[in-house]
């Protein structure tokens, strides 16, 4: 059931589609979850600056947010599964992009159907 939110600088050129699939998969693949339970977005902010603005410079941002419960170990499974997902994707195609995932757990005041 995690939801995944991902951002990602306009510098970035990659199939959208795509690199949602390779997020999902990589999720499904842990066992953790069904894949018809990972919900994943991709958003490009508006206003964006990484350092000075003129450092050639992209970035990727994952959240990864999970029931509380899962181990730590559990955690840095998922991350690390889903950084290897977009590192796989954008790699080739985009030099000077910066990664970053994090695995939260959701409030237990969030309800769901």
């Amino acid at each position: 059931m995690p939801q995944v939110i991902i951002e990602l600088s306009d510098s970035i050129q990659v199939d959208e589609s795509l690199l949602l699939h390779a997020v999902n998969q990589a999720l499904d693949a842990s066992g953790v979850f069904r894949l018809q339970d990972i919900k994943s977005r991709l958003y490009r902010p508006e206003h964006v600056l990484i350092g000075d603005g003129d450092c050639g410079q992209g970035f990727v941002y994952a959240k990864v947010a999970i029931l509380p419960g899962r181990s730590d170990a559990i955690k840095a499974q998922l991350g690390a599964s889903v950084l290897g997902a977009l590192k796989f994707v954008l790699d080739e195609d985009n030099l000077g992009v910066q990664y970053g995932v994090e695995v939260v757990d959701l409030s237990e005041h969030y309800f769901k159907l």
